[in-house]
């Protein structure tokens, strides 16, 4: 059987998948939203609420990829200075104080130039 042109066992299966994806709304604008395209917010009274990515831009005035990116950067850029921290300690014990010494000045570089924003 066919329903414009579609085999009717393609129609059920695009209806099964349609139904198994989860759709929510945008609290601000009322869009319908993909479950996966959906971002929590925790507004300001620590209360979290659905939105879509143009009410995200608004709402925080940074479109969401570039809110991505920095995040991530940042969580790179916390390794990177633990790990020199890290480094700084054994140099200091195992060496002593000059070398203690390069290492954080080693840490305050890497802390500027890893979170230098692009």
């Amino acid at each position: 059987m066919m329903i414009d042109g579609v085999p009717a066992a393609l129609m059920r299966a695009m209806d099964r998948e349609r139904e198994r994806r989860t759709m929510v709304r945008c609290a601000h604008c009322g869009k319908s939203l993909d479950e996966k395209e959906a971002l929590r917010h925790k507004k300001k009274d620590g209360g979290e609420e659905i939105i879509c990515r143009d009410c995200f831009k608004e709402i925080t005035g940074i479109d969401y990829q570039t809110f991505a990116y920095r995040r991530e950067n940042a969580k790179q850029t916390i390794f990177a200075v633990v790990f020199c921290l890290a480094a700084t300690v054994y140099a200091f014990v195992e060496k002593g104080a000059l070398w203690g010494v390069l290492g954080l000045v080693l840490t305050v570089l890497v802390y500027l130039f890893a979170s230098k924003a692009r």
